[in-house]
């Protein structure tokens, strides 16, 4: 499992220089921006962003993983949720490669869409701790295929705790590329983003090879 710890925080690690830039910049820039017109120190306030987000995560890990602990009950529940787990990161692996409209049909959410970001113009009105905080917690919950992983992973622990974990520390290891958004986007080249984004989902294609590998050993 520890090995699997190491993989999961360099999966976050590697994409957050490429995917994460995409799907959740324009979260960053909007509290940066707001940053600059609140009272209070910069740090307390990107802190205070950034826990927000990891605790939404977290939140998940704990949905999903009680969902994931239901399944729990028979070797045969157990075998079919690694299997359809381990075929769904296959198929999330190749559309975050090849993107597209694959891809858009796995990130598409339209209760995102219509009650959350259409929200944030409004929110971003009210200059506050408070407000910066929600900003972080609200962009846990964007349709991203990074997440999905790990939500994934997390639900074929089938343990709360474990799951919790994993949402953790995907949270805590976008956490560089996250801060440092402005910096890293104007420092690093598209070539090095391509090959850490390249190599973080060909690891997750072959993490559902292996899922699906374990699931259909559950139910022979």
């Amino acid at each position: 499992m520890n090995l699997d710890l190491i993989a999961l925080a360099s999966i976050a690690f590697l994409s957050s220089f490429g995917h994460c830039y995409g799907m959740c910049g324009g979260f960053v820039l909007a509290y940066t921006q707001l940053a600059k017109q609140i009272k209070l120190p910069f740090f307390i306030l990107t802190f205070s962003y950034h826990f927000s987000r990891i605790f939404a995560y977290i939140c998940l890990g704990i949905f999903f993983g009680f969902f994931g602990s239901l399944f729990s009950f028979s070797e045969v529940a157990k075998g079919v949720l690694f299997f359809i787990i381990g075929i769904f990161m296959i198929f999330l692996g190749f559309a975050l490669i090849f993107k597209g409209k694959f891809l858009k049909f796995f990130e598409n959410s339209y209760f995102f869409d219509c009650f959350i970001k259409n929200s944030i113009p409004k929110l971003i009105q009210k200059k506050s701790l408070k407000t910066t905080m929600i900003l972080g917690f609200l962009n846990g919950f964007i349709p991203c295929g990074l997440v999905y992983f790990y939500i994934a992973f997390g639900m074929s622990m089938q343990n709360i705790y474990m799951a919790s974990l994993i949402m953790f520390i995907f949270g805590v290891s976008t956490l560089p590329a996250m801060i440092f958004f402005a910096y890293f986007s104007k420092t690093m080249n598209d070539r090095f983003k391509k090959i850490a984004s390249m190599i973080s989902y060909v690891l997750i294609i072959l993490y559902g090879i292996y899922f699906s590998y374990i699931g259909f050993s559950f139910t022979r």
